[in-house]
């Protein structure tokens, strides 16, 4: 029984002797001393260690977005869909449905930044000039994704720099009730962008759809200008409605240098001008107290009170869905050359962001026409070049009934060859200045000025607050 405890004894020391000399020839494995490890270890491949990969670090991350209760369901499913298909990483959605600006700026000043945002172009600007959003650009080579967007679709701040893209596409087209049309015998508007209307063609047609309560046409004798029953065209008084036509007549709210104030140029003033004739000297346009009267845009051309409506490719959603309206789409009618404007949000990354590469990959996920069913259903058009250049990829989210035939041409074709960003997303200090732009152009929308004496007063106004243009690229 001795014996036996002995040789007991001797076994556990010779273990922890063999034990002892194994962690001694093992050295500091995974330290930063690379000597320490022996040669063979060092040379060991890989694939041959015997050592668990430790599992990967798990990802919590904040999205922060706002719109409408279709947009919340589709970014919900969106959200569900990618944390599922990405284990390690967890994104918590969190929807704003009231002023997310203010939401937005004291997130900031408590530094409580979500990591992925919808963010208004103004504030885009601000952050991005600031340092506060992530550069993208920096991440090219690791995520080539971020490179094969359209390039209207990049913000930048400086030149190369890109912090951020639209959300989404949207730019402003012209809708019309077809029956309106038909029954009238007037060819449909043009969804080609080369065949777009002149002014004076548009002018004319919308005459022929405007009609008082006894069937008269503006010019007509005896037409009640205080009686119409239909109006042929109804337009918005903002960025919207006049950056399109700005754009086409070679015009802009500064000069091309960014350094001067440019709205009472001739080719400015023209186009308010124009717009303020479509009511008041035209009278084929509703005022904006009338307006205000209006349901929305697919409602009024469904129940007849206007023919032709401007607004953003989103409202296909709502033209869809209004089963008793049987609508097209158009191009907008040019000045000097076919163009229309995107307006959009963005989504950026903020700085603050602990994980950026994942945040990254969720980025790259949130808008991707094969994940989120708002392409599909009418309110985004998707930012991926391959889905305006690729049949197969086109078809994918234009083939239903949210995207008429003639969406190829007034929509794609559109705003990949006539398209360019609102001039709020280029203009530095935007908000500043359209704080003064916004109650000047009422001086005109409401007939108290003409529209070079309402922009000759703005000058003043607006100049000071000039700061200069952001890059296209």
């Amino acid at each position: 029984m001795l014996n036996l405890r002995k040789h007991r004894w001797l076994a556990i020391v010779l273990v922890l002797v063999l034990v002892g000399v194994t962690a001694c020839s093992s050295g500091n494995k995974g330290g930063n001393d690379s000597s320490s490890s022996s040669p063979s270890e060092a040379s060991k491949p890989a694939e041959e260690s015997t050592e668990a990969a430790s599992p990967a670090e798990h990802v919590d991350l904040t999205f922060m977005y706002w719109g409408s209760n279709d947009e919340k369901k589709a970014m919900e499913n969106m959200i569900e869909a990618f944390n599922k298909s990405h284990p390690n990483i967890t994104v918590k959605g969190e929807h704003v449905p009231g002023d997310y600006n203010t939401k937005m700026n004291t997130l900031m000043a408590a530094n409580q930044l979500p990591d992925v945002a919808y963010l208004g172009d103004g504030l885009t600007n601000k952050w991005g000039s600031e340092g506060k959003l992530l550069d993208f650009s920096q991440y090219y080579d690791q995520y080539p994704a971020l490179q094969n967007k359209l390039q209207a679709s990049y913000l930048y701040t400086e030149p190369g720099k890109a912090v951020a893209n639209f959300t989404a596409l949207e730019v402003m087209v012209l809708y019309y009730n077809k029956e309106i049309f038909e029954e009238a015998g007037i060819p449909l508007p043009p969804s080609e962008p080369g065949k777009a209307w002149t002014w004076e063609e548009f002018v004319t047609v919308a005459k022929q759809l405007t009609k008082d309560k006894n069937g008269k046409h503006p010019g007509e004798e005896g037409f009640d200008a205080k009686n119409i029953d239909q109006y042929g065209f109804s337009f918005g008084s903002d960025r919207g409605t006049y950056g399109p036509l700005l754009e086409s007549n070679g015009a802009g709210i500064l000069d091309e240098s960014g350094t001067k104030y440019a709205l009472n140029s001739p080719e400015s003033v023209e186009v308010f001008q124009k717009l303020q004739d479509l009511i008041y000297t035209h009278r084929v346009s509703p005022d904006l107290i009338q307006q205000q009267n209006m349901p929305d845009n697919h409602v009024r051309l469904q129940t007849r009170k206007v023919a032709m409506v401007l607004d953003g490719t989103w409202a296909l959603l709502d033209l869809t869905n209004n089963k008793k309206l049987k609508w097209g789409i158009g191009v907008l009618p040019k000045l000097k050359e076919p163009k229309t404007v995107i307006l959009a949000g963005t989504t950026v990354v903020f700085n603050s962001t602990k994980h950026p590469k994942e945040a990254l990959e969720f980025y790259l996920y949130h808008n991707n026409p094969e994940q989120v069913d708002l392409y599909r259903t009418g309110l985004w058009m998707p930012t991926e070049e391959k889905y305006y250049t690729e049949d197969e990829a086109i078809k994918a989210w234009t083939d239903n009934e949210a995207h008429p035939p003639e969406f190829r041409q007034a929509g794609i074709e559109y705003t990949k060859g006539y398209a360019v960003k609102s001039p709020s997303t280029q203009i530095k200090n935007w908000p500043e200045i359209n704080s003064k732009l916004a109650p000047g152009l009422d001086l005109i929308w409401t007939n108290k000025k003409t529209a070079q004496e309402a922009l000759d007063e703005l000058e003043a106004q607006i100049q000071p607050l000039v700061q200069g243009k952001y890059p296209n690229e």
